[in-house]
């Protein structure tokens, strides 16, 4: 039915480059809507998941806010219109977590996905790694993510629009078995 599918299993560098590659060479092939399935995707560099939300959310509109221990607040917000125009669904699941959890979150917020299948972990702070003068290093938790809504992520997680267990006891996951994507596709 013309449902594009993609996987992306981390969020680490050159991730937006590839994913908007995808997006695009499946839009040329005559997709006319989106599932992004984001499951046990445990995170990656925060500012590929930025540029992702770039693709998908309006200009001007909030992404992830970021407070430090003082309570001081950065807004990042998108800097260019959406490429993606098609009704996206986003699988997630409990091991969804951190630069996942703000990509979902940010994307729940503005209505621009509707998001299926499990609470997803609830990573949602930023560490800085000190080294020390031996080699060694301390991370230590300097600021905590929020989404766009102001939610927090950190011990809570994003909560599906959605909520869509899937099988127990399934040993290998299908495409038939999988009640996630299916729900997602029914939904698209």
């Amino acid at each position: 039915d013309n449902i594009a599918y993609i996987q992306v299993l981390d969020f680490d560098g050159g991730v937006a480059k590839e994913f908007k590659e995808n997006y695009e060479k499946l839009k040329s092939e005559g997709a006319t809507s989106l599932i992004i399935d984001i499951r046990s995707n445990g995170g990656g560099v925060v500012d590929e998941a930025i540029d992702m939300l770039e693709m998908i959310c309006d200009n001007g509109s909030t992404l992830l806010i970021e407070t430090d221990k003082e309570g001081k607040e950065t807004v990042i917000k998108s800097e260019s219109s959406p490429i993606i125009d098609v009704p996206i669904v986003v699988l997630v699941n409990g091991s969804s977590a951190s630069a996942s959890e703000i990509f979902a979150g940010a994307l729940k917020d503005h209505n621009k996905a509707t998001i299926i299948g499990t609470q997803t972990y609830g990573k949602g702070v930023i560490q800085t790694l000190m080294r020390l003068s031996d080699g060694s290093g301390l991370k230590t938790t300097t600021e905590e993510y929020c989404t766009p809504n102001r939610n927090k992520i950190n011990k809570v997680g994003i909560e599906p629009n959605i909520v869509v267990e899937l099988p127990e006891g399934i040993e290998e996951l299908t495409d038939e078995n999988d009640t996630q994507l299916q729900r997602a596709i029914e939904e698209l």
